[in-house]
């Protein structure tokens, strides 16, 4: 049975409580059928990994993963393959754009996944968002989607609420062929301008970092040390060691040929 869902989480503001939360998978479209419900052949497969991650510092702990298999090992995006994304730029703030391209090269660098911006597109933030949008984006995975927007309009942000990211995983026929296949992440425009205009640069930084670190499959940690934390009560604007240490595991996945 193929599996596809969606884990969406969140960063708060000081003071809110954690809301990270998991969409509930959606049933299979029926019989995979190729060009129509999954991508008719896999695009960009190489045969190694694209990039190395970084050598994250020794020592243990620090980092939680989103989802495991069934063996314990994280489930991760294919390293094989770049990582695509489009940019909905309804709402986006001054220098968001720079900011974002900032924090995709410091996730690239920590975890050797290689990220690729396709351009704009006009496709609203969805948290049902299905891994596989042909009559949009053609016959591949659909591309990450990374949208600005505010509280009113988009239930996916709200005036505690920074921002949300999670990936779509797919799998065939166990939790041990899971992977990560697209995405989605969503950043409360107003709240972020606000910070940049004020000069609150790192915190605006430690939002993206946090929400980019569970697009590639970070989930929260209770040290508030680490980007990771489920808040930014301490905003940390670089990767820590916990940090590093989980995405050299997410960024070290294996290669995928079958879709």
């Amino acid at each position: 049975m193929t599996t596809w869902g969606r884990m969406l989480a969140a960063v708060l503001l000081l003071g809110a409580l954690s809301a990270c939360s998991a969409v509930a998978d959606a049933v299979a479209p029926p019989g995979l059928r190729r060009g129509v419900d999954v991508p008719s052949r896999p695009i960009n497969a190489r045969p190694t990994p694209l990039g190395v991650p970084a050598l994250a510092p020794p020592g243990e702990g620090g980092y939680a993963f989103l989802t495991s298999h069934a063996d314990g090992t994280p489930v991760t995006w294919d390293a094989c393959r770049p990582v695509h994304y489009v940019v909905r730029p309804t709402g986006e703030p001054e220098g968001g754009r720079a900011l974002l391209r900032w924090a995709f090269a410091e996730l690239a660098k920590a975890s050797g996944l290689q990220f690729v911006e396709d351009g704009a597109t006009t496709e609203a933030p969805d948290g049902q968002r299905p891994a596989f949008l042909s009559e949009r984006y053609g016959d591949r995975w659909a591309p990450v989607l990374v949208a600005w927007a505010s509280p009113s309009e988009s239930a996916m942000v709200s005036d505690s609420t920074l921002g949300r990211a999670g990936p779509i995983p797919f799998g065939l026929d166990s939790r041990d062929d899971q992977r990560y296949v697209s995405g989605l992440a969503v950043f409360n425009a107003p709240a972020l301008a606000q910070q940049l205009r004020a000069g609150d640069d790192n915190k605006a930084r430690a939002v993206l970092l946090h929400e980019l670190g569970h697009l590639v499959g970070l989930g929260h940690v209770q040290d508030p040390y680490q980007v990771m934390y489920d808040t930014n009560a301490y905003p940390v604007a670089a990767y820590r060691a916990g940090d590093l240490r989980g995405l050299e595991l997410l960024g070290s996945g294996r290669c995928y040929t079958d879709y």
